[in-house]
């Protein structure tokens, strides 16, 4: 266990499906402040935390978009800075500059993306919350931040609903 910062009750379990149960309690109760450990990502963990949307996704098509207009507008600036006339076709021709677009939009597009996962994904955080290493393991935790006059409450309400152990910091 690490220093923690946030004082709170953990409580652990075994099974996924009395994890889902807790939370759908504690959320009909109005905590929609827990944090849960598992050994592995689930979807019915989404779906019972009902989480946000990502906002990465606007990066990528901000960055698409991004790339897309530099690609026209830099080769249309360069054909017109070097003319190079070829048999009465046009300096500018947006068809000829799709390739390079393209690419840009790509390029820009995975950048953008890579800045909003780094941005988004709290990765330099340190931990906060009580941590169990049997969460790399074979078991569930569900913390909850609370005061310390709310523990026993909390740690009681944990049991409850099919923690196997409490613990608070």
């Amino acid at each position: 266990m690490s220093n923690n910062s946030v004082p709170g009750v953990l409580g652990i379990y075994s099974h996924m499906d009395t994890v889902i149960k807790a939370i759908h309690h504690f959320k009909e109760r109005g905590r929609d402040d827990l944090k849960v450990h598992s050994p592995c990502p689930h979807h019915d963990l989404d779906h019972a935390l009902d989480e946000p949307v990502s906002p990465v996704r606007r990066f990528t098509l901000l960055g698409g978009l991004t790339g897309c207009t530099f690609g026209f507008v830099f080769t249309s600036f360069a054909s017109l800075d070097w003319i190079l006339p070829t048999s009465g076709k046009p300096i500018v021709a947006p068809l000829a500059f799709t390739v390079i677009a393209f690419e840009l939009t790509i390029l820009f597009g995975a950048l953008f993306t890579l800045f909003g996962i780094i941005l988004n994904a709290k990765l330099f955080r340190p931990r906060t919350t009580l941590y169990d290493d049997r969460f790399s393991d074979d078991k569930f935790g569900i913390f909850i931040p609370c005061s310390k006059s709310e523990y026993e409450a909390v740690a009681k309400e944990l049991a409850e609903n099919g923690a196997e152990e409490v613990k608070h910091a």
